[in-house]
């Protein structure tokens, strides 16, 4: 009820300019502070994916729409990475006995599919997740996997999503353009091409996984 309120009485349109200006603030200063701007992007994402706060996604998506391309992807990639790994090594060594009263039965489950397909069913759930990414870090705190082995296989069964989710971001149009032309305007081949990958992507990963997993099964 509240929140509703809060939107009777903001004006969206002034709240999509200040938006828009602050977005522009941003570019401008990464123009002038590359360096300065990952650093700032890094710690935030970190700290974001360490903690579990909801809208990693949304957060990389924006990202991708200040840092140039190449950058969004180093900055994404390692900070997604080193925040999965932060969160894997807290579960495993401060909380560990709450993380696994806390999936209960579920806990069972995930114990049998890793006693099976070991790191495999970390790549698999890395590169299509069957659940969030926040909850895969604190179950792989209950299991023995060594940090290295645990950094790589986020690292590279991450990478695929994260590309998608960074070039549908860098071709975003501005939001003072979006506040000009509106979302029609601003339609643009590259941006198809990004909510195309974005949906294409998981379906062809998880086939993949799942052709691969009955050809191992059967072996």
């Amino acid at each position: 009820m509240v929140i509703t309120v809060v939107l009777l009485v903001i004006d969206r349109q002034a709240l999509f300019q200040w938006l828009a200006v602050r977005q522009q603030d941003a570019i401008d200063y990464t123009s002038q502070n590359l360096w300065k701007a990952i650093g700032i992007a890094f710690v935030v994402y970190v700290i974001v994916t360490a903690s579990g706060f909801p809208g990693s996604t949304a957060l990389s998506i924006v990202s991708a729409t200040i840092l140039p391309y190449w950058a969004s992807v180093f900055t994404v990639s390692f900070a997604s990475t080193l925040g999965a790994t932060c969160a894997m090594l807290m579960s495993r060594y401060l909380f560990r006995d709450m993380v696994k009263s806390w999936f209960g039965e579920k806990y069972d489950s995930f114990e049998e599919a890793w006693e099976r397909d070991g790191i495999w069913y970390l790549y698999s759930m890395r590169m299509a997740p069957y659940v969030p990414f926040f909850s895969i870090n604190l179950l792989m705190g209950l299991t023995k996997i060594r940090v290295k082995d645990y950094w790589i296989a986020s690292q590279l069964g991450m990478l695929p999503g994260t590309l998608v989710n960074l070039y549908l971001g860098s071709k975003l149009a501005p939001l003072s353009e979006l506040s000009e032309k509106g979302f029609s305007g601003v339609f643009t081949t590259p941006l198809i091409i990004g909510f195309t990958l974005l949906a294409l992507v998981p379906i062809v990963i998880r086939f993949w996984i799942r052709r691969k997993t009955d050809r191992l099964n059967s072996d």
